[in-house]
């Protein structure tokens, strides 16, 4: 059950970080910032990063963090392109 609880915080952290990810492309697309394109981009790397770290600390295998990556980066590219195509 202590498993299924992980997977079930891990899911909504992805989904979370993705957003976080496409609020930063936006921001990009609409201000044409190069400033703030950098930190929004950095912070994104950081957290990304420290998330990774916390996961590995939880015990979770390099398998699943590996196929929640791969998952991870289709959304955010299929995201983006849909902002590209359709912007809001």
């Amino acid at each position: 059950m202590e498993k299924n609880h992980l997977y079930f915080n891990m899911f909504f952290g992805t989904i979370g970080i993705v957003l976080v990810g496409v609020g930063a492309l936006k921001y990009q697309v609409v201000m044409h910032d190069l400033e703030g394109y950098i930190i929004a981009y950095a912070g994104f790397i950081l957290t990304a990063g420290y998330i990774n770290y916390l996961e590995k600390k939880a015990g979770i295998s390099n398998k699943i963090i590996w196929l929640k990556a791969g998952i991870s980066i289709a959304l955010f590219i299929i995201i983006s392109f849909i902002i590209y195509i359709y912007p809001i």
